[in-house]
């Protein structure tokens, strides 16, 4: 079994930024961070800190729980106007109380940092590409290339459902492999299913769910998982047990997590770029 190196992945993106940020002045990406949840003010400050080393400017709100729905899209109406501000970025989760979907709505597209503003996904289901590929998916894409395996004659399973991870990689992928299936956690015979997959994509939230059982030999798989268990982080796959049947496997920390902020990072350099 060989890892799937995502801070090597990442940090070669991150060069890459640095490089294409000297012909470029002032991108800026805005971030706003609702409540207090420990991971999220974590997930904000990795963000700060590469956006830093390769000169995007950040800027980030960071508003109470008790925050309104109203406030929030009131600030995301401004930056929107802002013409200093390239790109905004929203933190999930966001506090029970707000609905996520009409606050990103409120984000202008050609604004739109993580690439999940509903205009933006909706154009991964049609042949006109958009500018920018949701941050995970363009991770979990950036995985698949670290292995060089030609997607052309590979099936590949996903599972998990989601709007802003499995859905979107789901579409993306459609017309790139063999064959492609999308299914959750109740799928009937889940494991009968993947084990007949080439590629493996996870994205459940739900800790060591998946164990070798679901797994084809030599099979690439891809954890998109981040779960707290015992005071440690660990993905939605199985780590111990599956190493020991998939070819590839992505460790969780140090895998697609890296890689999305460093995509997200891109995505706001592309975004300053269609912008000129």
């Amino acid at each position: 079994m060989k890892l799937i190196n995502g801070k090597k992945i990442a940090n070669q993106i991150l060069l890459d930024i640095k490089c294409q940020r000297s012909n470029v002045k002032y991108p800026h990406l805005a971030v706003i961070l609702v409540g207090d949840d420990p991971a999220s003010h974590l997930y904000v400050s990795i963000k700060e800190t590469r956006a830093k080393e390769v000169g995007i400017k950040f800027t980030k709100y960071i508003l109470p729980t008790e925050t309104s729905q109203t406030q929030i899209i009131k600030l995301i109406q401004q930056l929107n106007q802002n013409k200093n501000i390239t790109a905004i970025l929203v933190q999930l989760p966001l506090p029970q109380h707000l609905n996520t979907n009409k606050i990103i709505n409120t984000i202008d597209p050609t604004k739109d940092a993580d690439g999940i503003h509903p205009n933006n996904l909706k154009l991964l289901t049609t042949k006109n590409a958009p500018q920018i590929l949701p941050a995970t998916t363009g991770a979990i894409i950036e995985s698949l290339k670290y292995t060089k395996v030609n997607l052309k004659n590979k099936s590949v399973a996903i599972i998990g459902k989601s709007k802003i991870v499995g859905l979107p990689t789901y579409n993306y992928l459609k017309n790139k492999c063999a064959t492609i299936n999308i299914y959750d956690k109740q799928t009937k015979n889940l494991a009968q299913k993947t084990s007949q997959t080439d590629i493996l994509i996870v994205a459940i939230g739900q800790a060591n769910f998946i164990t070798n059982k679901y797994i084809k030999p030599d099979a690439v798989v891809i954890d998109v998982g981040i779960n707290k268990l015992n005071n440690k982080i660990v993905g939605d796959v199985n780590f111990n047990l599956v190493q020991k049947k998939a070819a590839w496997l992505t460790p969780v920390p140090g895998g697609i997590g890296p890689i999305t902020v460093a995509i997200l990072l891109k995505n706001v350099l592309q975004l300053y770029k269609y912008k000129k």
